[in-house]
């Protein structure tokens, strides 16, 4: 069994954004709000899969990964 390196943390802000989305953050994200204002999801090996969970902690439908996040899914 090989572990996978490009597994993160992620986090959802506490607020949502303008147009009323609650933002996923990875770990390094230079988005990531502070640690009062954030929580804490889990660790993963990509955005949607933080995404689906926190829809499922939440119980929220209105849920997205910020752009920074979405950028290094697609350079990993």
């Amino acid at each position: 069994m090989s572990i996978n390196c490009a597994m993160q943390y992620y986090y959802s802000s506490k607020k949502p954004d303008i147009g009323g989305h609650i933002r996923v953050h990875a770990q390094n994200c230079v988005e990531l709000p502070d640690i009062l204002a954030r929580i804490y999801l889990g660790i993963f090996p990509n955005s949607n899969l933080a995404v689906a969970s926190a829809r499922e902690k939440l119980q929220l439908t209105r849920v997205k990964v910020c752009n920074c996040c979405t950028d290094q899914d697609l350079i990993s």
